[in-house]
Parts: structure tokens; C-alpha cells; sequence
């Protein structure tokens, strides 16, 4: 089956085993740089309190964990988002890893739960028009 050359390139991008093309929606980097921007505030925010003199032990130890974790999010959102944005075939796998890990985060769900859905419908369709 041939890839759908006739949609803007913005919708186009590769996948490395079968070399269709994949529709992802045009948004969908938009929606994971936007949840990249709230984690990567949020572990900023949350840097402020190991300051604090009740930060020890193991309160402590929960604050370095999400800030690690937010930032990891952020980190991922921003890469897998700038791969959506150039359309190169590593571009989706990050975008998944990234719309799980930033809506794991709580904060980011505002951003990961519609990237998540996004990412989903577009697998869905590409099967329904493999089996066609």
C-alpha cells in the first residue's frame, strides 16, 4: 500500500518497519512541547521546597523523586515533541514514552492525556487502512 502522498507534511511521518506513512495529528506536538513546558515548571517549583527545614529523609527523598521524574517527562515531551515537529521516524515512539512519562506526572496530564489519545487515534486509523 502506498503512503498517503496527497496530505500535508504535516501529517506524514515514517515508520521504520513498514515505510507507510502515519498519520499524527497536527496538534500533537503542540499538546507534548506545552506538557514538556508545565513539567519541566513544575520540577523547578518543587526544587523551591528542598530548601525547606522539614525537607529530610524521606520527605526529602520524595522531593528529588518528582523532581527527577518531572524533569525526565519534560525532557522526554520536549525531544519526542521536536520529532513529531520533523517528521523523523523516531519521532512517535518518543512521543509515546513521553505522553505516558508527563501524564504519570499528574501535573502534566492536562497535556499527556490529550497526546495520549492523539497518538492512539492515529494508530487506529493506520490499521484500518492496513486491513482495508
Amino acid at each position: 500500500m502506498k503512503p498517503d502522498l496527497g496530505s500535508p507534511p504535516a501529517l506524514r511521518a515514517t515508520s521504520p518497519a513498514s515505510g507507510e506513512g502515519i498519520r499524527t495529528p497536527p496538534w500533537l506536538w503542540v499538546a507534548l512541547l506545552a506538557g514538556a513546558v508545565v513539567t519541566t515548571w513544575w520540577a523547578w517549583f518543587v526544587f523551591g521546597f528542598i530548601q525547606e527545614p522539614s525537607a529530610v529523609g524521606r520527605v526529602l527523598i520524595a522531593l528529588l523523586t518528582m523532581i527527577g521524574t518531572s524533569l525526565f517527562a519534560g525532557l522526554a515531551a520536549a525531544v519526542g515533541a521536536f520529532g513529531l515537529a520533523l517528521q523523523s521516524a523516531w519521532g512517535r515512539p518518543v512521543a509515546w514514552i513521553a505522553a505516558v512519562a508527563v501524564t504519570l506526572t499528574g501535573v502534566g496530564a492536562i497535556a499527556g492525556i490529550p497526546s495520549l489519545i492523539g497518538l492512539w487515534w492515529s494508530r487506529k486509523e493506520r490499521r484500518s487502512r492496513l486491513s482495508d
